[in-house]
C-alpha cells in the first residue's frame, strides 16, 4: 500500500493506492485498487486514464468492491471465449418470448428529454443513499480494452443482474455502434459514457428494448414505458443501469 503523491502532487492521507496482492480489509485484490475522496476521482481517473496498460473503473463503496469480489480466481480467456460466442438475436428473442408471458413494458407518450448527466460524476453517485460518494474505490484493470473490465470481475447472476459475458456482449455491441464505454461498476450499477448516442425517436424506442433486456428495472422501477426510456436516451451522452 502506498500514498497517491505521484498522482496528486502532494502527500494526502485521503488517497491510497492498494497494490496487487496487498490485503484491503477482507479482500486482497488482484489488481490494484485507489481509494480516494469522491472529489479527487475525476482527477485520479483523467490521469489514469492516459496509461494504456489499465484502465480506471469507479467500483463504488467498500461494500460493493466486497460484493464483486470473493477471491476466487477468474479465468479471463474462458470468459472472453463465453463473450464471444454471445448471440445477440439469440438474447433478444429470448427477452421477447419472456415478455410475451408477461406483461410487456407499455407504451407512452414520448416526450424527448435531453440528458447531460457527466458519466463519472453519475458512477460517483450512491445509489442507495442518494447522495455522493464521500469515499471511492476505483480499481485499475489490467486491459486496454474496457469491455474486458466485467471478465476480470466475472460477477452477476444475482437479481437479474447479468452474468460476465452478457455484459462483454453487449458492451461491444453498444461500443461498435454508439461509441459505449464503461466508466462505473459496482455490483448492482454500470454505467457508461457514450459518443454517439442515438438521434432519432426510431433509433432510441430500439436502443430501449436491448436496455430493457438487459436491464428490467430501469423500466419497472424507473422510467416506466419504453418511450419514457427512449426519450431520455436521444442524444444522451452517459447510460447508467440498475438492478435492484
Amino acid at each position: 500500500m502506498k500514498f497517491l503523491k505521484n498522482l496528486l502532487g502532494a502527500s494526502n492521507d485521503d488517497a491510497l493506492i492498494y497494490d496487487t496482492g496487498v490485503d484491503m480489509g477482507q479482500i486482497t485484490p488482484r489488481w490494484p485498487i485507489i481509494r480516494c475522496r469522491g472529489d479527487q476521482a475525476h482527477q485520479i481517473i483523467a490521469k489514469e486514464a492516459q496509461n494504456r496498460d489499465h484502465t480506471p473503473i469507479v467500483l463504488g463503496s467498500i461494500r460493493a468492491v466486497e460484493m464483486m469480489y470473493d477471491g476466487t480466481p477468474r479465468d479471463v480467456a474462458d470468459i472472453e471465449a463465453r463473450a464471444a460466442k454471445f448471440s445477440f438475436d439469440a438474447y433478444m428473442t429470448q427477452a421477447r418470448f419472456e415478455w410475451a408471458q408477461t406483461d410487456r413494458p407499455k407504451r407512452g407518450p414520448f416526450d424527448p428529454v435531453l440528458s447531460q448527466s457527466d458519466a463519472i460524476t453519475l458512477a460517483l453517485w450512491d445509489v442507495a443513499r442518494q447522495e455522493p460518494y464521500q469515499t471511492v474505490h476505483i480499481g485499475l484493470f489490467p486491459t486496454s480494452d474496457a469491455t474486458q473490465v466485467s471478465a476480470h470481475l466475472d460477477c452477476g447472476g444475482w437479481n437479474a443482474f447479468p452474468q460476465a459475458e452478457v455484459h462483454m456482449g453487449l458492451m461491444r455491441r453498444w461500443r461498435d455502434r454508439y461509441g459505449a464505454r464503461i466508466v462505473g461498476h459496482s455490483h448492482d450499477t454500470i454505467t457508461m459514457h457514450v459518443l454517439r448516442p442515438p438521434a432519432t425517436q426510431e433509433d432510441a424506442m430500439a436502443l430501449a428494448e436491448e436496455h430493457y433486456a438487459y436491464c428490467p428495472d430501469i423500466i419497472d422501477q424507473g422510467f416506466g414505458t419504453l418511450d419514457g426510456l427512449a426519450a431520455v436516451l436521444i442524444n444522451a451522452p452517459t447510460w447508467q443501469f440498475w438492478w435492484d
